[in-house]
Protein backbone atom coordinates (compact mmCIF):
# COMPACT_ATOMS: atom_id res chain seq x y z
CA UNK A 1 0.00 0.00 0.00
CA UNK A 2 1.50 3.38 -1.06
CA UNK A 3 2.06 6.09 1.47
CA UNK A 4 -0.40 8.99 1.30
CA UNK A 5 1.07 12.17 -0.15
CA UNK A 6 1.67 14.83 2.50
CA UNK A 7 2.72 18.47 2.69
CA UNK A 8 4.41 20.02 5.72
CA UNK A 9 3.26 23.52 6.69
CA UNK A 10 4.07 25.96 9.49
CA UNK A 11 2.48 28.93 11.26
CA UNK A 12 4.51 31.49 13.23
CA UNK A 13 2.95 34.03 15.60
CA UNK A 14 5.15 36.90 16.84
CA UNK A 15 3.22 38.12 19.87
CA UNK A 16 3.77 40.63 22.65
CA UNK A 17 5.26 38.22 25.17
CA UNK A 18 6.43 35.25 23.11
CA UNK A 19 7.10 33.89 19.63
CA UNK A 20 5.34 30.63 18.83
CA UNK A 21 5.41 28.18 15.93
CA UNK A 22 3.24 25.19 15.04
CA UNK A 23 4.39 22.69 12.40
CA UNK A 24 1.84 20.33 10.88
CA UNK A 25 1.44 17.75 8.15
CA UNK A 26 -1.38 18.02 5.63
CA UNK A 27 -2.45 14.65 4.24
CA UNK A 28 -3.89 14.14 0.79
CA UNK A 29 -7.42 14.02 2.24
CA UNK A 30 -6.96 17.49 3.78
CA UNK A 31 -6.49 16.25 7.35
CA UNK A 32 -4.05 18.40 9.36
CA UNK A 33 -1.84 16.48 11.81
CA UNK A 34 0.28 18.43 14.35
CA UNK A 35 3.99 17.62 14.32
CA UNK A 36 5.56 20.11 16.73
CA UNK A 37 4.69 23.22 18.75
CA UNK A 38 7.39 25.64 19.91
CA UNK A 39 7.35 28.70 22.17
CA UNK A 40 10.09 31.11 23.22
CA UNK A 41 9.52 34.16 25.43
CA UNK A 42 10.50 37.52 23.93
CA UNK A 43 9.02 40.59 25.64
CA UNK A 44 8.42 42.77 22.58
CA UNK A 45 5.37 44.27 24.27
CA UNK A 46 7.36 45.79 27.11
CA UNK A 47 9.13 48.02 24.58
CA UNK A 48 6.14 48.69 22.36
CA UNK A 49 3.62 49.60 25.04
CA UNK A 50 6.00 51.71 27.12
CA UNK A 51 8.23 53.48 24.57
CA UNK A 52 6.42 52.84 21.28
CA UNK A 53 9.61 51.43 19.74
CA UNK A 54 11.26 48.00 19.72
CA UNK A 55 14.68 48.04 21.34
CA UNK A 56 17.80 46.69 19.64
CA UNK A 57 18.02 44.02 22.35
CA UNK A 58 14.46 42.81 21.66
CA UNK A 59 14.98 42.80 17.89
CA UNK A 60 18.15 40.72 18.25
CA UNK A 61 16.38 38.29 20.59
CA UNK A 62 13.44 37.90 18.19
CA UNK A 63 15.74 37.32 15.23
CA UNK A 64 17.65 34.68 17.21
CA UNK A 65 14.43 32.80 18.05
CA UNK A 66 13.23 32.97 14.46
CA UNK A 67 16.58 31.67 13.18
CA UNK A 68 16.11 28.64 15.44
CA UNK A 69 12.54 28.18 14.22
CA UNK A 70 13.70 28.41 10.58
CA UNK A 71 16.19 25.58 11.20
CA UNK A 72 13.36 23.45 12.60
CA UNK A 73 11.25 24.26 9.51
CA UNK A 74 14.12 23.18 7.25
CA UNK A 75 14.53 19.94 9.18
CA UNK A 76 10.85 19.08 8.62
CA UNK A 77 10.95 20.18 4.98
CA UNK A 78 8.26 22.84 5.37
CA UNK A 79 6.87 23.78 1.94
CA UNK A 80 4.36 26.46 2.93
CA UNK A 81 4.32 28.81 5.89
CA UNK A 82 2.83 32.05 7.13
CA UNK A 83 4.53 34.23 9.72
CA UNK A 84 2.53 37.03 11.36
CA UNK A 85 3.13 39.74 13.95
CA UNK A 86 0.43 41.23 16.14
CA UNK A 87 -0.02 44.27 18.39
CA UNK A 88 3.53 44.79 19.74
CA UNK A 89 5.10 45.01 16.28
CA UNK A 90 2.03 46.68 14.76
CA UNK A 91 2.17 49.56 17.24
CA UNK A 92 5.95 50.13 17.11
CA UNK A 93 7.29 53.05 15.10
CA UNK A 94 10.25 50.97 13.89
CA UNK A 95 8.13 48.01 12.73
CA UNK A 96 9.50 48.19 9.16
CA UNK A 97 13.06 47.99 10.50
CA UNK A 98 12.04 44.93 12.52
CA UNK A 99 10.50 43.20 9.48
CA UNK A 100 13.59 43.96 7.37
CA UNK A 101 15.94 42.61 10.04
CA UNK A 102 13.92 39.39 10.31
CA UNK A 103 13.90 38.94 6.54
CA UNK A 104 17.66 39.53 6.21
CA UNK A 105 18.62 37.27 9.12
CA UNK A 106 16.18 34.40 8.57
CA UNK A 107 14.65 34.69 5.10
CA UNK A 108 11.20 34.71 6.71
CA UNK A 109 8.68 37.18 5.30
CA UNK A 110 6.58 38.39 8.24
CA UNK A 111 3.19 40.06 7.79
CA UNK A 112 1.67 42.45 10.31
CA UNK A 113 -1.93 41.47 11.04
CA UNK A 114 -4.72 44.00 11.32
CA UNK A 115 -6.91 43.46 14.38
CA UNK A 116 -9.98 42.25 12.39
CA UNK A 117 -7.95 39.58 10.60
CA UNK A 118 -6.45 38.48 13.90
CA UNK A 119 -10.01 38.12 15.22
CA UNK A 120 -11.09 36.17 12.15
CA UNK A 121 -8.22 33.66 12.23
CA UNK A 122 -8.76 32.94 15.92
CA UNK A 123 -12.53 32.71 15.50
CA UNK A 124 -12.31 30.13 12.71
CA UNK A 125 -9.94 28.00 14.80
CA UNK A 126 -12.24 28.13 17.83
CA UNK A 127 -15.28 27.06 15.82
CA UNK A 128 -13.34 24.02 14.63
CA UNK A 129 -12.51 22.94 18.20
CA UNK A 130 -16.10 23.46 19.40
CA UNK A 131 -17.69 21.28 16.68
CA UNK A 132 -17.54 18.17 18.83
CA UNK A 133 -16.98 19.94 22.15
CA UNK A 134 -19.29 21.12 24.93
CA UNK A 135 -22.81 21.96 23.85
CA UNK A 136 -23.46 25.68 23.93
CA UNK A 137 -26.60 27.07 25.48
CA UNK A 138 -28.99 28.54 22.96
CA UNK A 139 -28.28 32.23 22.52
CA UNK A 140 -25.25 34.46 22.04
CA UNK A 141 -21.69 33.54 22.96
CA UNK A 142 -18.84 35.85 23.92
CA UNK A 143 -15.45 34.78 22.55
CA UNK A 144 -12.48 36.35 24.38
CA UNK A 145 -8.73 36.09 23.93
CA UNK A 146 -6.48 38.19 26.18
CA UNK A 147 -2.98 38.53 24.77
CA UNK A 148 0.00 40.56 25.81
CA UNK A 149 -1.09 43.73 24.02
CA UNK A 150 -4.82 43.50 23.37
CA UNK A 151 -7.96 41.52 24.04
CA UNK A 152 -9.95 40.31 21.03
CA UNK A 153 -13.67 40.13 21.85
CA UNK A 154 -16.37 38.78 19.54
CA UNK A 155 -20.09 38.29 20.16
CA UNK A 156 -21.45 35.43 18.09
CA UNK A 157 -24.89 33.97 17.44
CA UNK A 158 -24.69 30.37 16.30
CA UNK A 159 -21.73 30.39 13.90
CA UNK A 160 -22.13 34.01 12.82
CA UNK A 161 -20.20 36.93 14.35
CA UNK A 162 -22.41 39.86 15.35
CA UNK A 163 -20.03 42.36 16.93
CA UNK A 164 -16.29 42.30 17.41
CA UNK A 165 -13.49 44.55 18.54
CA UNK A 166 -9.91 44.71 19.74
CA UNK A 167 -9.27 46.56 22.99
CA UNK A 168 -6.11 47.59 24.93
CA UNK A 169 -6.64 44.98 27.62
CA UNK A 170 -3.47 42.95 27.08
CA UNK A 171 -1.65 41.67 30.15
CA UNK A 172 1.67 43.42 29.38
CA UNK A 173 -0.03 46.66 28.42
CA UNK A 174 -2.08 46.71 31.62
CA UNK A 175 1.08 46.49 33.72
CA UNK A 176 3.08 48.99 31.65
CA UNK A 177 4.02 52.16 33.46
CA UNK A 178 3.06 50.95 36.94
CA UNK A 179 5.74 51.97 39.42
CA UNK A 180 7.85 49.01 40.49
CA UNK A 181 8.17 50.60 43.94
CA UNK A 182 4.43 50.32 44.56
CA UNK A 183 3.19 47.53 46.81
CA UNK A 184 1.52 44.47 45.31
CA UNK A 185 -1.87 45.67 46.53
CA UNK A 186 -1.35 49.11 44.96
CA UNK A 187 -0.28 47.59 41.64
CA UNK A 188 -3.32 45.32 41.56
CA UNK A 189 -5.69 48.21 42.30
CA UNK A 190 -4.24 50.12 39.33
CA UNK A 191 -4.62 47.07 37.05
CA UNK A 192 -8.23 46.54 38.12
CA UNK A 193 -9.07 50.21 37.62
CA UNK A 194 -7.53 50.19 34.13
CA UNK A 195 -9.58 47.16 33.14
CA UNK A 196 -12.80 48.71 34.50
CA UNK A 197 -12.19 51.95 32.56
CA UNK A 198 -11.73 50.12 29.25
CA UNK A 199 -14.74 47.87 29.90
CA UNK A 200 -16.92 50.97 29.71
CA UNK A 201 -15.85 51.34 26.05
CA UNK A 202 -16.39 47.64 25.37
CA UNK A 203 -19.99 47.84 26.64
CA UNK A 204 -20.77 50.64 24.18
CA UNK A 205 -19.69 48.52 21.21
CA UNK A 206 -20.55 44.95 22.20
CA UNK A 207 -23.72 43.72 23.90
CA UNK A 208 -21.88 41.80 26.62
CA UNK A 209 -25.03 41.28 28.71
CA UNK A 210 -26.64 39.28 25.88
CA UNK A 211 -24.06 36.49 26.07
CA UNK A 212 -25.12 33.24 27.72
CA UNK A 213 -21.91 31.38 26.82
CA UNK A 214 -18.36 32.50 27.60
CA UNK A 215 -15.58 31.02 25.45
CA UNK A 216 -12.01 31.87 26.47
CA UNK A 217 -8.72 31.13 24.79
CA UNK A 218 -5.09 32.04 25.39
CA UNK A 219 -2.19 30.65 27.37
CA UNK A 220 -3.15 32.26 30.68
CA UNK A 221 -6.71 30.93 30.74
CA UNK A 222 -5.50 27.49 29.62
CA UNK A 223 -3.17 27.54 32.64
CA UNK A 224 -6.17 28.39 34.84
CA UNK A 225 -8.11 25.46 33.38
CA UNK A 226 -5.26 23.10 34.19
CA UNK A 227 -4.59 24.49 37.65
CA UNK A 228 -8.19 24.94 38.77
CA UNK A 229 -10.09 22.22 36.97
CA UNK A 230 -7.64 19.64 35.71
CA UNK A 231 -7.99 20.63 32.07
CA UNK A 232 -6.50 18.42 29.40
CA UNK A 233 -4.00 20.99 28.13
CA UNK A 234 -4.66 20.32 24.44
CA UNK A 235 -7.05 21.62 21.78
CA UNK A 236 -10.04 19.92 23.41
CA UNK A 237 -12.23 22.43 25.28
CA UNK A 238 -12.37 22.38 29.08
CA UNK A 239 -15.42 23.60 31.02
CA UNK A 240 -15.04 25.40 34.36
CA UNK A 241 -18.01 26.39 36.47
CA UNK A 242 -18.29 30.15 36.87
CA UNK A 243 -17.84 30.00 40.65
CA UNK A 244 -14.83 27.71 40.30
CA UNK A 245 -13.16 30.11 37.88
CA UNK A 246 -13.95 33.17 40.02
CA UNK A 247 -12.50 31.53 43.12
CA UNK A 248 -9.27 30.59 41.33
CA UNK A 249 -8.77 34.04 39.77
CA UNK A 250 -9.40 35.80 43.08
CA UNK A 251 -6.80 33.59 44.77
CA UNK A 252 -4.25 34.38 42.05
CA UNK A 253 -5.08 38.09 42.27
CA UNK A 254 -4.26 38.10 45.99
CA UNK A 255 -0.96 36.28 45.49
CA UNK A 256 2.38 37.99 45.02
CA UNK A 257 4.40 37.22 41.89
CA UNK A 258 7.04 35.34 43.86
CA UNK A 259 4.35 33.13 45.39
CA UNK A 260 2.94 32.23 41.95
CA UNK A 261 6.42 31.39 40.65
CA UNK A 262 7.03 28.96 43.51
CA UNK A 263 3.55 27.48 43.70
CA UNK A 264 3.00 26.79 40.00
CA UNK A 265 6.60 26.54 38.74
CA UNK A 266 6.08 29.53 36.43
CA UNK A 267 8.72 31.81 35.00
CA UNK A 268 8.73 35.28 36.55
CA UNK A 269 7.52 36.83 33.26
CA UNK A 270 4.64 34.34 32.93
CA UNK A 271 3.59 34.95 36.53
CA UNK A 272 3.72 38.70 35.98
CA UNK A 273 1.25 38.59 33.06
CA UNK A 274 -0.99 35.92 34.56
CA UNK A 275 -2.71 38.18 37.08
CA UNK A 276 -3.93 41.00 34.77
CA UNK A 277 -4.91 38.50 32.06
CA UNK A 278 -7.08 36.38 34.35
CA UNK A 279 -8.65 39.44 35.98
CA UNK A 280 -9.62 40.69 32.50
CA UNK A 281 -11.32 37.37 31.74
CA UNK A 282 -13.12 37.45 35.08
CA UNK A 283 -14.45 41.01 34.76
CA UNK A 284 -15.67 40.27 31.23
CA UNK A 285 -17.30 37.04 32.45
CA UNK A 286 -19.17 39.01 35.11
CA UNK A 287 -20.67 41.19 32.37
CA UNK A 288 -22.40 38.13 30.87
CA UNK A 289 -25.07 35.63 31.91
CA UNK A 290 -22.74 32.66 31.37
CA UNK A 291 -22.73 30.01 34.08
CA UNK A 292 -19.42 28.49 32.99
CA UNK A 293 -16.18 29.23 31.16
CA UNK A 294 -15.43 27.12 28.09
CA UNK A 295 -11.65 27.15 27.65
CA UNK A 296 -10.55 26.39 24.09
CA UNK A 297 -7.05 25.31 23.16
CA UNK A 298 -7.38 26.93 19.74
CA UNK A 299 -4.96 29.63 18.64
CA UNK A 300 -4.33 32.03 15.81
CA UNK A 301 -1.77 29.52 14.52
CA UNK A 302 -4.47 26.87 14.11
CA UNK A 303 -6.44 29.34 12.01
CA UNK A 304 -3.38 30.04 9.87
CA UNK A 305 -2.66 26.34 9.36
CA UNK A 306 -6.27 25.78 8.26
CA UNK A 307 -5.92 28.50 5.64
CA UNK A 308 -2.73 26.93 4.29
CA UNK A 309 -4.67 23.82 3.22
CA UNK A 310 -5.85 24.52 -0.36
CA UNK A 311 -8.32 21.61 -0.40
CA UNK A 312 -10.72 23.56 1.85
CA UNK A 313 -10.16 26.99 0.32
CA UNK A 314 -13.44 27.45 -1.61
CA UNK A 315 -15.71 26.36 1.23
CA UNK A 316 -13.76 28.48 3.69
CA UNK A 317 -14.04 31.61 1.54
CA UNK A 318 -17.80 31.08 1.15
CA UNK A 319 -18.21 30.75 4.91
CA UNK A 320 -16.05 33.83 5.52
CA UNK A 321 -18.17 35.91 3.14
CA UNK A 322 -21.30 34.86 5.03
CA UNK A 323 -19.69 35.81 8.36
CA UNK A 324 -18.58 39.21 7.07
CA UNK A 325 -22.07 40.00 5.73
CA UNK A 326 -23.56 38.95 9.07
CA UNK A 327 -21.20 41.35 10.86
CA UNK A 328 -22.09 44.12 8.37
CA UNK A 329 -25.80 43.66 9.08
CA UNK A 330 -25.11 43.82 12.82
CA UNK A 331 -23.22 47.09 12.29
CA UNK A 332 -26.12 48.41 10.22
CA UNK A 333 -28.59 47.63 13.02
CA UNK A 334 -26.33 49.42 15.49
CA UNK A 335 -26.76 52.57 13.38
CA UNK A 336 -30.49 51.93 12.84
CA UNK A 337 -30.30 51.46 9.06
CA UNK A 338 -33.28 50.73 6.81
CA UNK A 339 -32.71 46.99 6.54
CA UNK A 340 -35.22 46.40 3.74
CA UNK A 341 -33.72 49.13 1.56
CA UNK A 342 -30.17 47.96 2.29
CA UNK A 343 -30.96 44.36 1.32
CA UNK A 344 -32.69 45.38 -1.92
CA UNK A 345 -29.79 47.62 -2.91
CA UNK A 346 -27.37 44.77 -2.14
CA UNK A 347 -29.34 42.34 -4.30
CA UNK A 348 -29.67 44.84 -7.17
CA UNK A 349 -25.94 45.57 -6.95
CA UNK A 350 -25.22 41.84 -7.03
CA UNK A 351 -27.39 41.42 -10.12
CA UNK A 352 -25.46 44.09 -12.02
CA UNK A 353 -22.11 42.83 -10.76
CA UNK A 354 -22.87 39.35 -12.08
CA UNK A 355 -23.48 40.77 -15.55
CA UNK A 356 -20.24 42.78 -15.58
CA UNK A 357 -17.75 40.79 -13.50
CA UNK A 358 -16.39 38.55 -16.27
CA UNK A 359 -15.43 41.21 -18.78
CA UNK A 360 -14.29 43.63 -16.06
CA UNK A 361 -12.06 41.09 -14.29
CA UNK A 362 -13.77 41.57 -10.96
CA UNK A 363 -13.36 38.80 -8.38
CA UNK A 364 -15.46 37.24 -5.62
CA UNK A 365 -13.61 39.47 -3.13
CA UNK A 366 -14.70 42.54 -5.13
CA UNK A 367 -18.28 41.25 -5.08
CA UNK A 368 -18.08 41.04 -1.29
CA UNK A 369 -16.79 44.63 -1.03
CA UNK A 370 -19.77 45.79 -3.07
CA UNK A 371 -22.24 43.79 -0.98
CA UNK A 372 -20.89 45.23 2.29
CA UNK A 373 -20.89 48.77 0.88
CA UNK A 374 -24.47 48.31 -0.33
CA UNK A 375 -25.63 47.13 3.10
CA UNK A 376 -23.93 50.05 4.87
CA UNK A 377 -24.18 52.91 2.35
CA UNK A 378 -26.81 54.78 4.38
CA UNK A 379 -25.59 54.25 7.97
CA UNK A 380 -24.32 57.84 8.01
CA UNK A 381 -27.95 58.93 8.40
CA UNK A 382 -27.55 57.93 12.05
CA UNK A 383 -25.22 60.91 12.51
CA UNK A 384 -26.82 63.47 10.22
CA UNK A 385 -29.11 63.55 7.19
CA UNK A 386 -26.87 66.18 5.58
CA UNK A 387 -23.87 64.75 3.71
CA UNK A 388 -24.73 61.33 5.11
CA UNK A 389 -22.62 59.63 2.43
CA UNK A 390 -19.52 61.18 4.03
CA UNK A 391 -20.66 60.05 7.48
CA UNK A 392 -21.18 56.53 6.11
CA UNK A 393 -17.60 56.53 4.87
CA UNK A 394 -16.34 57.65 8.28
CA UNK A 395 -18.30 55.03 10.24
CA UNK A 396 -17.21 52.20 7.93
CA UNK A 397 -13.48 52.96 7.92
CA UNK A 398 -13.46 53.42 11.70
CA UNK A 399 -15.39 50.24 12.45
CA UNK A 400 -13.95 46.91 13.60
CA UNK A 401 -15.80 44.93 10.94
CA UNK A 402 -15.14 41.23 11.44
CA UNK A 403 -12.86 39.59 8.87
CA UNK A 404 -11.86 42.71 6.92
CA UNK A 405 -8.46 44.37 6.91
CA UNK A 406 -8.17 48.13 7.30
CA UNK A 407 -7.24 48.52 3.64
CA UNK A 408 -10.40 46.65 2.66
CA UNK A 409 -12.47 48.90 4.93
CA UNK A 410 -10.90 51.93 3.21
CA UNK A 411 -12.04 50.57 -0.17
CA UNK A 412 -15.55 49.71 1.07
CA UNK A 413 -15.90 53.09 2.78
CA UNK A 414 -15.07 54.88 -0.47
CA UNK A 415 -17.56 52.77 -2.44
CA UNK A 416 -20.30 53.74 0.04
CA UNK A 417 -19.18 57.38 0.06
CA UNK A 418 -19.82 57.72 -3.69
CA UNK A 419 -23.29 56.19 -3.77
CA UNK A 420 -24.67 59.74 -4.18
CA UNK A 421 -23.67 63.34 -4.82
CA UNK A 422 -20.06 64.07 -5.88
CA UNK A 423 -18.04 61.59 -7.96
CA UNK A 424 -14.50 60.48 -7.06
CA UNK A 425 -12.08 63.37 -7.50
CA UNK A 426 -8.35 64.03 -7.08
CA UNK A 427 -9.22 66.64 -4.47
CA UNK A 428 -10.66 63.94 -2.17
CA UNK A 429 -7.80 62.81 0.15
CA UNK A 430 -9.48 59.60 1.31
CA UNK A 431 -9.86 58.52 -2.32
CA UNK A 432 -6.40 59.54 -3.48
CA UNK A 433 -4.68 57.69 -0.64
CA UNK A 434 -5.71 54.44 -2.39
CA UNK A 435 -3.47 52.76 -4.95
CA UNK A 436 -4.33 53.32 -8.62
CA UNK A 437 -5.89 49.86 -9.10
CA UNK A 438 -7.91 50.36 -5.90
CA UNK A 439 -9.22 53.73 -7.17
CA UNK A 440 -10.29 52.07 -10.42
CA UNK A 441 -12.07 49.34 -8.45
CA UNK A 442 -13.85 51.91 -6.24
CA UNK A 443 -15.08 53.75 -9.34
CA UNK A 444 -16.46 50.54 -10.87
CA UNK A 445 -18.22 49.37 -7.73
CA UNK A 446 -19.50 52.84 -6.77
CA UNK A 447 -20.97 53.22 -10.27
CA UNK A 448 -22.89 49.95 -9.78
CA UNK A 449 -24.02 51.01 -6.30
CA UNK A 450 -25.33 54.36 -7.56
CA UNK A 451 -27.50 52.60 -10.14
CA UNK A 452 -28.75 50.00 -7.66
CA UNK A 453 -29.63 52.70 -5.13
CA UNK A 454 -31.53 54.69 -7.77
CA UNK A 455 -33.52 51.61 -8.80
CA UNK A 456 -34.91 50.99 -5.31
CA UNK A 457 -37.81 53.38 -5.74
CA UNK A 458 -41.57 53.17 -6.02
CA UNK A 459 -42.93 49.78 -7.07
CA UNK A 460 -39.61 48.13 -7.92
CA UNK A 461 -39.21 46.29 -4.65
CA UNK A 462 -38.18 42.77 -5.69
CA UNK A 463 -35.00 41.83 -7.50
CA UNK A 464 -36.74 38.61 -8.57
CA UNK A 465 -38.91 40.76 -10.83
CA UNK A 466 -35.87 42.03 -12.81
CA UNK A 467 -33.89 40.30 -15.57
CA UNK A 468 -30.69 41.52 -17.21
CA UNK A 469 -29.80 41.30 -20.88
CA UNK A 470 -27.56 43.02 -23.45
CA UNK A 471 -28.57 45.09 -26.45
CA UNK A 472 -25.37 46.26 -28.12
CA UNK A 473 -23.69 48.73 -25.75
CA UNK A 474 -26.78 48.85 -23.57
CA UNK A 475 -27.48 46.87 -20.43
CA UNK A 476 -31.22 46.28 -20.35
CA UNK A 477 -33.07 45.76 -17.08
CA UNK A 478 -36.50 44.30 -17.72
CA UNK A 479 -39.00 44.56 -14.87
CA UNK A 480 -42.06 42.35 -14.66
CA UNK A 481 -45.19 42.80 -12.50
CA UNK A 482 -44.76 46.60 -12.63
CA UNK A 483 -47.17 48.98 -14.36
CA UNK A 484 -45.31 52.31 -14.06
CA UNK A 485 -41.55 52.83 -13.97
CA UNK A 486 -41.53 56.62 -14.30
CA UNK A 487 -40.12 57.16 -10.78
CA UNK A 488 -37.33 54.65 -11.31
CA UNK A 489 -36.47 56.06 -14.75
CA UNK A 490 -36.25 59.60 -13.35
CA UNK A 491 -33.95 58.45 -10.54
CA UNK A 492 -31.87 56.41 -12.96
CA UNK A 493 -31.42 59.35 -15.34
CA UNK A 494 -29.65 61.31 -12.64
CA UNK A 495 -27.53 58.44 -11.31
CA UNK A 496 -26.44 56.41 -14.36
CA UNK A 497 -24.08 58.88 -16.06
CA UNK A 498 -21.15 57.75 -13.93
CA UNK A 499 -21.97 54.12 -14.80
CA UNK A 500 -21.88 54.96 -18.53
CA UNK A 501 -18.59 56.80 -18.09
CA UNK A 502 -16.92 53.94 -16.21
CA UNK A 503 -18.22 50.98 -18.19
CA UNK A 504 -18.98 52.58 -21.57
CA UNK A 505 -22.52 51.20 -21.44
CA UNK A 506 -25.91 52.74 -20.89
CA UNK A 507 -28.55 51.36 -18.55
CA UNK A 508 -32.06 50.97 -20.00
CA UNK A 509 -35.06 50.13 -17.82
CA UNK A 510 -38.05 48.46 -19.51
CA UNK A 511 -41.36 46.91 -18.54
CA UNK A 512 -41.80 43.30 -19.53
CA UNK A 513 -44.15 42.80 -22.44
CA UNK A 514 -47.55 41.54 -21.38
CA UNK A 515 -48.31 37.98 -22.37
CA UNK A 516 -51.66 37.13 -23.84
Amino acid sequence: MSKALTTVIAAIDIGSSAIRMDVAEVRSDGQVLPLESLKKGVQLGKDAFTDGVLSEESIRAACGVLQDFKRVMDTYGVLRYRAVATSAVRESTNRETFLDRVLMSTGLDVQILDSPEENRLTYSAVLETLKDGPELQEGSSLLVEVGGGNADITLIEGNEPLQSGTYPLGAIRLRAGIASTATHEQQMRVVKRRIANILANVRRSIALKDAVNFIALGGDVRFAALAAGGGRGNLSPTVLAREEFEEFVESVFRSRIETLVRKYALSYLDAETLVPALMTYLLLLRETKARSVIVSGASIRAGILAELTPEKERGRLKKLASQILSAARSLGRKYQYDEGHAERVKDLSDLLFGELSGEQRMSDAHRLYLQVAALLHDIGLFLNTRAHHKHSHYLIVHSDLFGLRQRELDIIGNIARYHRRALPQRSHPTFMVLERDERVLVSKLAAILRVANALDKGQLQKVADISVSRDGDHIVLTASNVSDLSMERAALAGRSEFFSEVFGKRIILREAEATS
